[in-house]
């Protein structure tokens, strides 16, 4: 490490890092979360939409899976602690070394993480904060990588989980970092395990694709039950006119452009993954799939765009209806006041109490009144 990198190591220090992340851990801790009346899952979590919700669990221990392969073998190692895994043995030449590390809110897991591969302490304050926006970070030897995991948990009322999700890639090594023990990347260890695929027979670059290919099928999931809700508000509308109509397209709205706000820079990364030639991390032969992937995800953009044009045009046949539905009713207030104008005329003079009013003494004069007010009414 040169002075320069020193130095700017120095205006992070590791233990800025890990009192910023007891605060926050203190703060969840002292602050329940419920979901539609009650607890999540975890105990903690922050809303974002309707249905987006972040989950976090820092009382959770931080699961530390090491997994070292190459086309002909396989090892896996589980560490519970950070030094059982420092006593793990080095890389070896030739082959591929995944760190898969399940909890960020452990200070110590992070440094000693950052430590043994020389993590930059930006970049680590990186990974412990949730809240960052979709990003690729090309480093001197390294390729850093922030995106967001989302999927649909059914233990959680239908609700859509999001978690942040960060990638540390170096020449045959990866390291990513998970939010929760929530782990959807068992298709590619089951994978890596019986030596299916080209994961075994390729550089850690293909690794890295695979999992940011599970990451944009869970995009297209969700996007596929977006799908379904924007179907069913178009059967809902056609059927009946609700208040509770007209809410579910603006809480749909909203959930759109959180969908939106994750997926667009997930699209950004993919296209700066193709052009990365600095580092030399990312080899020739994976570009034809960051295409293929590149893809799929400006078909979720389209869709997105798609959904929202779709529900602004819910927005305007609603209110077109309920103008309809006002218009109806104006128009019968109008036939009724017709009606009764000028039978409220006709009870309006007789009511008056003058003593000259020859009808009011004429013998025939009531029934001659009803008659010109029943004739009015059938006019």
């Amino acid at each position: 490490m040169n002075s320069s990198t020193q130095r700017r190591n120095k205006i992070l220090p590791v233990r800025r890092i890990k009192s910023r992340i007891e605060r926050e851990n203190y703060m969840l801790i002292g602050r329940r979360t419920t979901i539609r009346g009650r607890v999540t899952q975890f105990g903690f979590g922050t809303f974002l939409s309707q249905k987006f919700l972040h989950l976090s669990d820092p009382a959770a221990p931080v699961h530390l899976n090491v997994i070292k392969y190459d086309e002909n073998s396989c090892t896996e190692i589980k560490c519970k602690t950070i030094e059982e895994f420092l006593q793990t043995p080095s890389e070896t030449v030739n082959s591929m070394t995944w760190i898969d590390i399940d909890g960020i809110h452990d200070p110590d897991v992070i440094s000693g993480i950052g430590e043994r591969y020389d993590i930059h302490s930006l970049v680590q304050t990186d990974i412990t904060t949730t809240e960052q926006r979709t990003k690729l970070d090309v480093l001197d030897d390294a390729l850093f990588i922030v995106c967001k995991l989302i999927y649909h948990d059914m233990d959680c009322t239908g609700q859509i989980i999001i978690q942040q999700m960060s990638f540390y890639l170096k020449h045959d090594i990866l390291i990513t970092f998970q939010e929760t023990s929530k782990d959807l990347f068992d298709s590619i260890k089951n994978r890596i395990r019986q030596g299916k695929g080209r994961i075994r027979k390729s550089k850690i670059d293909y690794l890295f694709y695979s999992l940011l290919d599970v990451i944009g099928d869970h995009y297209m999931d969700v996007l596929h039950m977006m799908d379904t809700s924007v179907a069913s508000i178009d059967n809902q509308l056609m059927k009946t006119l609700k208040r509770d109509t007209l809410e579910s397209i603006y809480d749909l709205k909203r959930d759109i452009l959180s969908l939106r706000s994750i997926i667009s820079p997930f699209k950004e990364i993919i296209i700066k993954l193709q052009k990365e030639e600095e580092t030399q991390i990312m080899q020739e032969s994976t570009n034809i799939y960051l295409k293929d992937l590149f893809d799929h995800i400006v078909q979720a953009n389209d869709s997105i765009d798609t959904y929202r044009e779709m529900l602004s045009s819910f927005i305007d046949f609603y209110m077109v209806l309920n103008s309809n539905h006002m218009n109806e009713i104006v128009k019968t207030l109008t036939i009724v006041t017709s009606i009764f104008i000028p039978l409220t005329f006709i009870v309006g003079v007789y009511g008056m109490n003058f003593e000259n009013m020859p009808e009011v003494r004429y013998k025939n004069g009531y029934f001659i009144v009803l008659g010109c007010m029943g004739s009015k009414i059938n006019a």
